[in-house]
């Protein structure tokens, strides 16, 4: 996993899927920061330890704002499988 980050942003790229362990990773990263950008363009999977971690991190006591680049295709139907498909605002979470 490679990342930057400064005091109120992090910029992850993912070797590969994202899961448990690339949330550990991140996780051990945050800090403080206030926003979070993933690139999933290498990720064949986004699995619900990540979409977990996301969702906390988006609606929790210290909101983070969450930008995603290219995420895979099962990313929108895990979203929408656990019906928050409605709840996150993909326009704005979702780069292409």
């Amino acid at each position: 996993m490679q990342y930057k980050k400064d005091k109120h942003r992090i910029e992850v790229e993912l070797p590969g899927d994202f899961n448990l362990n690339a949330v550990r990773l991140i996780s051990e990263q945050m800090g403080d920061r206030k926003e979070l950008r993933i690139d999933l363009s290498k990720a064949h999977f986004v699995n619900s330890k990540a979409i977990i971690f996301m969702h906390k991190l988006m609606f929790g006591e210290k909101q983070v704002m969450i930008k995603l680049k290219d995420p895979p295709k099962l990313f929108f139907e895990l979203l929408q499988t656990l019906g928050l498909h409605t709840v996150w605002n993909l326009d704005e979470i979702v780069e292409p």
